[in-house]
């Protein structure tokens, strides 16, 4: 019962960060198309303070349990070396650790990311992972 009220958990917060980034990247960016700048950043900043409160948490929730889901998933390594199953599991899960670490610094902390500071790059990698976590159980 532990492990399935943790991978709801885990599901739920990251429909949150998926969908903060699928906003971001897909709606507001067709806004800014239509709108005045001054609009564009007005709207801009109401998305910011309503986000701000509850995304990092869901994403702080998503990487917690994902690495306790991985605990609990990944098995022994054999002596025939990892299962495809592991080797997927372990990008999605360093994916993951990168969204979570760069959202902790650049939320909490207050440090930029050097590079990639748009936020298409994680939904890129939201989607790839999403995308492994649907193929890595059939190979």
């Amino acid at each position: 019962m532990i492990y399935l009220s943790i991978k709801l958990l885990h599901i739920f917060s990251v429909l949150i960060y998926g969908g903060f980034l699928f906003t971001d990247n897909l709606i507001l960016m067709r806004m800014k198309k239509t709108l005045s700048k001054q609009k564009y950043e007005e709207v801009r900043g109401y998305f910011k303070n309503f986000t701000r409160a509850i995304v990092p948490k869901a994403l702080i929730l998503a990487v917690l349990s994902g690495i306790y889901l991985f605990h609990t998933s990944f098995g022994t390594i054999s002596n025939d070396g990892l299962t495809n199953f592991q080797i997927l599991l372990s990008i999605k899960a360093i994916l993951g650790l990168w969204l979570g670490i760069r959202g902790v610094l650049q939320v909490f902390f207050g440090i930029q990311p050097f590079v990639f500071k748009s936020h298409k790059l994680p939904f890129i990698l939201v989607i790839i992972i999403v995308a492994l976590s649907q193929i890595m159980y059939g190979v």
